[in-house]
Formats: structure tokens, C-alpha cells, sequence
């Protein structure tokens, strides 16, 4: 789905300046990343899920001990 955009080159009184183009409705991911940032409470939500933010991240940090502990024995062992 395209839109018709007019772009002034020079000035309003010259018309052969103008150039008539399709431009494209699709947002681009930047801007609803940037409108998402801008415009919702996603810093408030982080706050609010902070103990469930902080279980995840020390049962992240436990399990790649688990799995790195042996290796590391493993290495030292040669």
C-alpha cells in the first residue's frame, strides 16, 4: 500500500522543482522501536517485575555454574 508524497526540491513558486514519488505505509522497526520506548511504560514494568527480573538472572547464573564447573575440571585435569 503506497501513498503519493510531494517534495518541494526548491521553492513553492517553482513548480518543475517538485517531484511526485510512491511512499511506503510500513513502519520501519526502528521507528516502532524508538515509538515503543518513547511512548510506553516498559521502565515501569521492569520495575514492577523486579523479584521475577532477579530469579531468573541468579537461576541463569546457578545453571551456567552447574554446566561449567565440570568442564573447568575437566580442563585442569588435562
Amino acid at each position: 500500500m503506497n501513498t503519493t508524497v510531494i517534495d518541494h526540491l526548491s521553492g513553492a513558486e517553482d513548480f518543475r522543482g517538485l517531484r511526485v514519488r510512491k511512499a511506503s505505509r510500513r513502519v520501519s522497526p526502528i521507528r516502532r522501536f524508538r515509538s515503543f520506548i518513547e511512548l510506553s511504560d516498559w521502565d515501569d514494568a521492569i520495575l514492577r517485575h523486579g523479584r521475577e527480573i532477579d530469579a531468573f538472572c541468579w537461576m541463569l547464573a546457578v545453571g551456567t555454574a552447574i554446566l561449567l564447573i565440570p568442564v573447568s575440571f575437566l580442563v585442569m585435569k588435562g
